[in-house]
């Protein structure tokens, strides 16, 4: 009697209160302890990874910020020092 394939069922992937199922991938990186470690302290976060992700948040909106300080300063809301 030939076996037949049996189909794999996904299973949901584990995550932790709060985090979405979507959108995360598994990744293996190499990160400096004691800077990982100082991010953890000043962020108040108890895991590596909501570290990481914190900080990650922290560069996308200083980039957010940034573009929006070129858009207010182009719309002449904004003037540096030595423009006055």
């Amino acid at each position: 009697m030939a076996r037949t394939a049996r189909k794999k069922r996904a299973t949901p992937a584990r995550r932790g209160p709060g985090r979405p199922s979507r959108g995360w991938t598994r990744t293996n990186i190499r990160i400096d302890r004691a800077k990982l470690t100082a991010a953890q302290r000043i962020l108040g976060l108890p895991t590596a990874t909501e570290t990481v992700d914190a900080a990650l948040d922290a560069v996308t909106l200083r980039e957010e910020l940034l573009q929006g300080l070129d858009l207010l300063r182009e719309a002449g809301g904004l003037t540096s020092d030595s423009e006055d």
